[in-house]
């Protein structure tokens, strides 16, 4: 597949729920405080965010890490003017065809202040993905992070998937050990959705809903 098919496939994709995954990026901007050191991971919600940024005139001198490639695109293609105000890095790798994203990655930090990320499903038994490489790179960000942002609309709420990126166990001992979660996702009338962000509420886990 050419390059610029797959950019295209990642637009078809950001526009599935376009209004729910804007909204939610929204709110994460709230979390970000200029001069902080972030991460922006890979998926299209996050890719709002990223978008979003350089289209803010709040956040500057932030220290932007990702593995987003569309993110990247992006900022060189029309918004110059955000290097010029930001640092913006990009980890190393192994280039994934399947969502514009590196995987595999090496991480060049010890430590991080906040990780944004969206994920696939999210459920009693954790942090799940339809892909086996986002496994890795999960684990390496939240061991890393002082606070782990995920965004997620509600159709992910309660959804299990093939892998699992973080199990309820690991994120427990998280809380525990004072790091913080916190998960932005839109309203839903559905019995399965509202069960589990009580339970989510109940660990610890700090839910907006938008």
């Amino acid at each position: 597949m050419r390059i610029k098919d797959l950019f295209l496939n990642f637009e078809k994709r950001r526009n599935i729920e376009k209004e729910k995954k804007m909204k939610i990026a929204q709110k994460a901007l709230e979390f970000i405080k200029p001069g902080e050191e972030i991460f922006l991971g890979a998926g299209t919600t996050v890719s709002f965010v990223g978008e979003m940024l350089a289209q803010s005139p709040s956040h500057f001198m932030l220290k932007i890490w990702t593995n987003n490639i569309f993110i990247l695109n992006l900022y060189l293609k029309e918004y110059e003017k955000f290097f010029t105000q930001n640092f913006v890095g990009i980890v190393s790798g192994e280039i994934s065809r399947k969502n514009l994203s590196i995987v595999n990655i090496y991480l060049p930090f010890k430590k991080i202040e906040k990780v944004i990320i969206g994920t696939p499903g999210f459920s009693l038994k954790g942090l799940t993905s339809d892909d086996a490489y986002t496994v890795q790179q999960i684990e390496h960000l939240i061991k890393k992070a002082e606070k782990i942002i995920i965004l997620a609309d509600d159709t992910k709420i309660g959804r299990e998937c093939t892998y699992q990126t973080r199990n309820m166990r690991m994120i427990r001992l998280d809380l525990k050990k004072n790091k913080e979660y916190i998960l932005i996702t839109n309203t839903s009338s559905s019995k399965i959705f509202q069960s589990t962000i009580n339970k989510f509420k109940e660990m610890g886990i700090k839910v907006f809903l938008i």
